[in-house]
């Protein structure tokens, strides 16, 4: 009994210590690996740069590239397009289902509040 619970506590102290503590923070860090991971793979198929990363991974590569590198903002904005829904929702919960704001025209603000 006494050796299982030394097991049990070296197993836990060799976790990583960069675990995700959070389902948001599990499912960014996803996100974040698969968007290397897909630009790692549009790098092996075109290194010269002559077609545009679209974050999506090509169809038959199946290979995991150690030496991806991360993703910058516009690539990862590309990825998250093309992403799994449900993983982006729960990565970012509060921005699901926000639409675009538009332009607000410059009447709109006087026509709201009417003189009496």
């Amino acid at each position: 009994m006494r050796s299982h619970a030394a097991a049990l506590a070296a197993l836990v102290i060799a976790l990583p210590a960069s675990a995700a503590s959070t389902p948001a923070d599990f499912a960014q860090a996803t996100l974040r690996d698969g968007c290397a991971q897909s630009y790692a793979s549009h790098i092996a198929y075109y290194p010269d740069g002559s077609q545009p990363f679209t974050g999506e991974r090509y169809k038959g590569d199946n290979r995991y590239y150690n030496d991806a590198k991360p993703c910058d903002e516009s690539q990862y904005a590309a990825y998250l397009e093309k992403a799994d829904p449900a993983t982006v929702t729960m990565a970012y919960p509060t921005a699901a289902g926000k639409k675009k704001d538009k332009a607000k025209k410059p009447g709109s603000a006087a026509s709201a509040t009417k003189p009496k």
